[in-house]
């Protein structure tokens, strides 16, 4: 018998059986299987003699082959039939998700192809690969994306797990792919900045226009605009209470007091920055009442490294020194970046913020497609590698009060500026 799927597909599961998962057991032999498993399976299948049974929890699988073909069918202990799986042709994918795959994951080989049937609906579940990262996804008959997953290890792969499709393996070096996205209109195609608000829309800016924009995440549209200056190079919004700050990238800080009502008021902070700072990256940092600025340029009196920035919200003033300074050092050349025109430019942030929960803070790095978590005396603790085929250009990060991370990235000349949702952050 060939290799056995590297997965089986449990959405049927969760969303019929709602069965916690624990870890699968190895094959089971026939006389382990309920006799109502065992009837349902002969009545469905009655021409198959080879089946290796799994078991995991109160699930049953089968694994078996047709026509030389690999195919899995998922049963409840009561013999109940909750999906079927099988391995096809790539030439048998609908038009509809071939252009999709073409489309967002040209760069990347076919590896399988799956077609699954539960709850009289089709779904087809496509293994991709690019080096050492695999991807998973699943599609209606439509073409539309119903699932992702990433794996970037091969070592972790088991050839008779029951693995669900929602799960993010994150190692190390990767973060792994997106539980939710949302493509932005094209008035944020160049979205710098971004901060999810208390109603759970987000506040957004883009490097162009000196407007906050509230996007709705349900209705997948912008539902209120705030202007608060002329045209202008801004890079990151904060919230804090009732007030938005805004940075351009010169330091100057907007402060759009009540901003969610009628009638916002607008105070400007000037910053006396070196001409090579471009601040990028804005963060509240609530504990001490202020707002963080990264710098994607540099401070060259700072020799061998990058700072970070404070604005004090009390006295409504930059701190003349930066509050935390990041060693170089620390930072590993990227494997794959442009042309670095200096040694600063090995780090270059984009965006900051402080998790909710844990403290930590995270730098992204747009130019070097790269997000770090570090402590607040400036020591990098993670790194992890962003796939430039889901964002392009990462330039806006912020949390939700559980942990849960979104990153917005810029569009290119045609392609639109998207927000992607991590629901377990960093693990």
């Amino acid at each position: 018998m060939k290799l056995k799927m590297k997965h089986t597909y449990l959405w049927a599961m969760v969303l019929v059986a709602g069965t916690t998962l624990s870890s699968c057991d190895q094959i089971w032999s026939a006389r382990n299987v309920p006799d109502a498993v065992k009837v349902k399976f002969v009545e469905s299948y009655p021409t198959i003699k080879r089946v290796d049974w799994d078991r995991m929890d109160s699930l049953y699988e089968a694994e078996f082959e047709i026509s030389g073909r690999e195919r899995k069918a998922l049963f409840l202990e009561d013999g109940t039939l909750l999906s079927y799986t099988e391995e096809i042709e790539q030439q048998y994918l609908p038009k509809s998700v071939v252009a999709k795959l073409q489309q967002e994951f040209n760069n990347y080989k076919i590896e399988e192809v799956h077609r699954v049937q539960e709850n009289n609906m089709t779904s087809f579940v496509v293994e991709l690969e690019k080096g050492t990262r695999d991807i998973w996804l699943r599609y209606n008959e439509a073409g539309e994306l119903l699932e992702q997953s990433a794996n970037t290890a091969k070592v972790l792969k088991q050839s008779a797990s029951l693995l669900p499709l929602t799960s993010n393996e994150t190692t190390p070096d990767d973060l792994g792919m997106a539980d939710s996205r949302w493509e932005l209109p094209a008035e944020l195609r160049e979205v710098s900045g971004i901060s999810l608000l208390p109603d759970g829309s987000m506040a957004c800016v883009q490097d162009e226009e000196g407007k906050i924009f509230v996007y709705d995440l349900e209705q997948k549209k912008v539902i209120r605009e705030i202007p608060f200056a002329g045209p202008g190079d801004y890079e990151g919004i904060a919230v804090a209470g009732e007030d938005a700050y805004i940075v351009r990238s010169d330091g100057a800080l907007f402060e759009v007091g009540g901003f969610s009502s009628q009638n916002p008021t607008v105070k400007v902070y000037e910053a006396s920055f070196p001409a090579t700072i471009n601040i990028e990256g804005l963060a509240y940092d609530q504990e001490q009442n202020r707002l963080l600025l990264a710098p994607k340029g540099h401070d060259p009196n700072l020799k061998n490294q990058k700072a970070i920035y404070a604005f004090s919200l009390d006295a409504k003033k930059f701190q003349p020194e930066p509050v935390i300074n990041i060693s170089l050092d620390q930072v590993e050349a990227p494997k794959k970046s442009k042309k670095q025109k200096s040694a600063y430019d090995v780090l270059q942030p984009s965006s900051l913020e402080k998790h909710p929960t844990s403290k930590a803070l995270y730098l992204l790095d747009a130019v070097n497609n790269r997000l770090y978590t570090m402590t607040e005396d400036g020591k990098l603790t993670r790194t992890l590698e962003l796939d430039e085929s889901q964002l392009r250009q990462a330039e806006g990060l912020t949390f939700d009060q559980d942990g849960a991370m979104y990153i917005a990235s810029e569009g290119g000349k045609k392609g639109k500026g998207v927000i992607l949702k991590y629901t377990k952050g960093i693990r």
